[in-house]
């Protein structure tokens, strides 16, 4: 800050400008010599809090200064450095006044943006903590009401990730949660290091507020995004949080690229957080042994498409472009690997919910 307001100003009046903390320490000057060195007639200034005008006979006898004009330099009424002006007091005293308020403006505007830096990275820890379910019910209430929170509100998570782990995908990742901090009413943190969760206040559409949406359609190809349930009260960030997150989890499984909401997946998005131990492991297996068999793909990917279609061999086969009698041989032979019969619903259940279930799932 110091040394922006020297070269703001040298540029301006032709004369050198010095900067002192309140200790008369130079921490910036337009000469570099000078920096770290003590400035007696800055430190006078400082201590009787005065304006200290230090003519030629003066310099002679102090430490470190040069003749010129030394200002306090105040920010929201606190002394908190001094200002100098090198040159005649009588030639620059003019000035004087001039590049004090000048310097208290860009300290004071300094000093908002550090706030406001500092108000974001406390709300982007509390977001983090809650979501992750990190805190005890009395300490979530009395962080929430110290940064002005209100937990009734009903809100919904949208957790966005890179598209890839490509430079160019990450950056836009970085260039959303800028443009997110802006938008009015909305929460922003990080559970996860290379994903963001975003709070919006429940509206009656599924997906997050308008502005949050124009910035993800803006990013499409390069973020993926998922948005769970509105939820309200002590468990908000967490139960929300966790239909987004696994919501987004379970994108991958369903073969669309896009955004998702947790209605278009609630199945899958509920059941990977219940699935994990012996049993998730006992149902993952045919699903284990089909990716196992399947060296191509092919078999995986005509499941997919089967599923989408509401189990239709004819509608999958024309999004397979093959045909019918194709999808039907690949069927029987996914049955025959996993030993479960695809015309029989709850066996293509366990197989769509293999994914996403196990230890590893």
């Amino acid at each position: 800050m110091a040394h922006q307001v020297v070269e703001r100003t040298m540029g301006v009046i032709g004369h050198n400008v010095n900067v002192m903390d309140a200790a008369g320490v130079i921490l910036a000057s337009g000469q570099d010599d000078r920096i770290g060195t003590v400035h007696e007639g800055a430190l006078l200034a400082a201590q009787q809090d005065r304006v200290v005008e230090i003519a030629h006979s003066d310099a002679l006898a102090l430490r470190g200064v040069q003749p010129g004009i030394n200002l306090p330099l105040r920010c929201h009424g606190r002394l908190v450095g001094v200002v100098g002006i090198t040159g005649d007091p009588g030639q620059v005293r003019v000035l004087g006044d001039l590049i004090r308020v000048t310097a208290e403006l860009m300290v004071d505007q300094a000093q908002v943006a550090e706030s406001r830096q500092w108000r974001y990275r406390e709300r982007e820890e509390f977001v983090g903590h809650a979501a992750a379910g990190r805190l005890a019910p009395r300490e979530l209430a009395e962080w929430a009401a110290g940064l002005g929170i209100d937990l009734e509100v009903p809100r919904r998570a949208t957790v966005v990730a890179p598209a890839s782990r490509t430079q160019e995908h990450t950056e836009a990742l970085r260039g959303f949660q800028r443009d997110v901090l802006q938008v009015r009413g909305v929460l922003v943190g990080r559970v996860e290091p290379q994903e963001l969760v975003v709070f919006s206040p429940a509206g009656r559409s599924p997906g997050p507020n308008e502005d949050v949406s124009a910035l993800l359609h803006a990013s499409e190809g390069r973020l993926r995004h998922a948005t769970g349930r509105a939820f309200a009260g002590p468990s908000t960030f967490e139960h929300a949080y966790l239909t987004a997150s696994d919501t987004l989890a379970v994108t991958g499984l369903v073969g669309t690229v896009g955004g998702y909401d947790f209605d278009d997946v609630p199945l899958l998005a509920l059941v990977r957080g219940m699935g994990e131990g012996w049993r998730g492991d006992l149902l993952a297996e045919p699903w284990q042994r089909l990716v196992a068999a399947d060296r191509s793909g092919e078999l995986v990917a005509t499941f997919s498409a089967y599923i989408q279609h509401h189990a239709s061999a004819t509608a999958a086969a024309g999004a397979l472009h093959v045909h019918r009698n194709t999808v039907r041989y690949r069927l029987a032979r996914i049955g025959e690997i996993t030993g479960l019969r695809m015309d029989h619903l709850p066996d293509v259940l366990i197989l769509y919910l293999g994914p996403v279930l196990g230890s590893e799932g």
